[in-house]
């Protein structure tokens, strides 16, 4: 009866003539007669190698003669080793696993850079590799996260609350601490880039209420609700004295509020003009008294923004961006210059 090492000789004759099935049929008997040799596993590797499509049990034909190779000398052991590494190397690459390939065989030219064909299959390795395309370079602006000089805060009112919103995207709640006192607010956030953004408002204007005061992490923005101690009080400011008396605030990344009551006064004012406009004012007036304060809110913005040529009471759309001058038609719209 053949020993293992016959058999192992027999499988190596058949696999230079190119005979693998043959080849990969006696190994099998060689390795079934004797397990613990790694030089068995490395030749079966290279012949499903040879094989095609047999890249999974080159793979791990490769990784057991690895195993096996700790109880040998270490100068056998290395070069063993090396061919193992090869082999895993070689098995990975036809599998497009290209980094993890190109890291089994340098690790193999450090045992043995000798190793016969390790040179082409570092080369083929490298080739695919400078395939792929490389990541770019996410701008910070993309994803939201901006310096603390371009981070963007608004503020407005209503009866009960100040709301304070702050543009940044995509934050996540453990990234935020917000801290509010009777008088004061700070806000800190911290950014991917290793930074943070922080909002100090210490005094504010008027008493707030922290117990009954909120903030939410929406896609967009940072939204925080402060309650006023003093309802229906409206503040002129945000921060330090405030002097605007019953202004009504629109959202700001300025600490002074714009003073609407004066625009409101302003608009009344149309009234003394020829019929037709007067209704048009009056209209308006009507409207914005009767209605809730997302809809004044875009009322007053398009209104202004537009120079009085649109007049929309969709906030959602409105405070998309600027409102643009649109005048009738046949009309140009031109700036005023002094």
């Amino acid at each position: 009866m053949a020993s293992a090492e016959d058999l192992y000789k027999q499988a190596n004759d058949a696999f230079f003539e190119d005979d693998y099935d043959e080849a990969l049929e006696l190994y099998n008997k060689a390795i079934e007669m004797d397990a613990t040799n790694p030089e068995y596993f490395l030749k079966r590797s290279a012949t499903y190698q040879k094989m095609k499509k047999k890249s999974k049990e080159s793979l791990a034909d490769a990784e057991k003669a690895l195993s096996l190779i700790e109880s040998t000398e270490q100068n056998e052991q290395n070069s063993i080793k090396a061919k193992a590494l090869l082999r895993k190397g070689i098995a990975l690459f036809e599998l497009k696993n290209y980094q993890e390939a190109k890291n089994a065989l340098e690790s193999s030219k450090e045992l043995n850079a000798n190793e016969k064909s390790l040179a082409t299959w570092l080369k083929k390795t490298e080739a695919e590799l400078e395939k792929i395309p490389k990541p770019k370079p996410t701008p910070p602006d993309s994803t939201g996260f901006l310096s603390q000089s371009r981070v963007r805060h608004e503020w407005y009112q209503n009866e009960n609350f100040i709301i304070i919103s702050i543009f940044i995207k995509n934050v996540k709640k453990e990234t935020v601490d917000v801290y509010m006192t009777e008088k004061s607010l700070s806000v800190t956030v911290k950014l991917p880039t290793g930074s943070e953004y922080s909002l100090e408002l210490d005094p504010l204007a008027h008493e707030i209420v922290p117990k009954e005061s909120k903030y939410e992490i929406l896609s967009t923005k940072i939204e925080i609700k402060l309650k006023k101690a003093n309802a229906g009080a409206k503040w002129g400011v945000l921060e330090g004295e405030d002097t605007i008396v019953g202004s009504v605030a629109y959202p700001s990344s300025a600490k002074h509020a714009k003073n609407w009551d004066a625009l409101e006064k302003e608009i009344s004012k149309e009234q003394e003009k020829p019929e037709g406009e007067a209704a048009l004012n009056s209209l308006f007036q009507q409207l914005y008294k009767d209605a809730d304060d997302d809809t004044k809110r875009a009322m007053l913005k398009s209104y202004t923004e537009s120079s009085g040529t649109c007049l929309s009471t969709n906030w959602n759309e409105v405070s998309k961006g600027h409102v643009e001058t649109k005048p009738p038609e046949g009309m140009v719209a031109k700036k005023w210059t002094s």
